[in-house]
């Protein structure tokens, strides 16, 4: 890779010469454009950077150039990219051009509005964000989310079934079977540390059976079963084993909440993390736009006439 320096090869001396990247890209460029850059000095903004292109009254320098290339894989790949840039860079410029003379001056106007709304819309949204990100409590407590969950239950209602369930599958020559079985079903805290400490045999589980997931979710974790094998799994809360000729599956529905039921607030949590968060910066924001307003008027920097 060559970047800020690169190494040429001369063909004469078959040597490796030095140079920095500056030095690198005005060689590149410097067999088309040199009378140019030589004639062009005094346009040079600070006596340092170099004049690269003119289309009509629009300069391209060499920071320009810079800014937009660190690195080039070969001196070959270089003298392309470079020229196309500078080709690519003329165009847009030459186009722009044309289209202030030949446009006409109604349409110039309706884009030149355009143009500013967008200009301003971008500066006053990049700046609310910057006082949001510096200014606005962005906490947001369980408790809060507790109590709003609370208050708006019968917005969360599902729009289809919930499940929590635990799994694991296990080879079939597998000496702690008969174990890992029996600390499966009955899962107390003692049993969650041994199957904890044995999870390096399993070749899959999921053993969390606190997250409620939906059927999409469940499916992912449990591929290994066929759909109808899985259907009737989910169909009441039960214990299950299966075996095939690769491995043994244990399989526990641990409960299922129906679809019209209310959510869970664990399930839901992000959710009304996010209405918390949009509903205070709503409201920081419809406050913060009229304190400008109102400082505005007290500084006289804005009257109504």
């Amino acid at each position: 890779m060559i970047n800020h320096a690169i190494f040429l090869k001369k063909n004469v001396h078959s040597a490796m010469i030095l140079v920095d990247f500056k030095t690198f890209i005005f060689w590149v460029i410097s067999g088309c454009l040199l009378i140019l850059i030589n004639s062009c000095d005094s346009i040079s903004t600070s006596g340092q950077d170099r004049l690269i292109a003119r289309a009509e009254n629009h300069y391209l320098y060499l920071s320009d150039i810079e800014r937009n290339f660190k690195t080039f894989a070969s001196v070959e790949d270089s003298l392309i990219i470079v020229g196309n840039f500078i080709n690519n860079w003329a165009r847009k410029k030459l186009l722009y051009e044309k289209s202030l003379v030949n446009l006409p001056e109604e349409k110039i106007s309706v884009l030149t509005d355009l143009v500013n709304e967008y200009r301003h819309s971008l500066f006053i949204n990049a700046y609310r964000e910057f006082v949001l990100k510096s200014t606005m409590d962005t906490l947001i407590t369980k408790p809060l989310i507790d109590s709003f969950y609370e208050e708006n239950k019968q917005s969360f209602l599902l729009k289809e079934p919930l499940y929590r369930i635990r799994h694991i599958s296990l080879p079939l020559d597998n000496v702690d079977r008969k174990e890992i079985r029996f600390r499966f079903k009955r899962f107390e805290d003692e049993d969650i540390r041994f199957l904890d400490s044995l999870s390096f045999q399993f070749s899959n589980y999921f053993l969390s059976d606190s997250i409620w997931l939906n059927q999409l979710e469940v499916r992912k974790k449990l591929d290994h079963l066929n759909k109808q094998k899985l259907e009737r799994f989910l169909k009441r809360t039960d214990y299950y084993e299966v075996k095939d000729s690769l491995a043994l599956y244990l399989f526990k529905l641990v409960e299922r909440l129906e679809r019209g039921s209310i959510a869970p607030v664990s399930y839901v949590e992000n959710t009304i993390r996010d209405i918390v968060f949009n509903q205070r910066k709503l409201k920081f924001l419809r406050s913060f736009d009229n304190d400008i307003l109102h400082d505005a008027i007290k500084t006289k920097k804005f009257e109504k006439y």
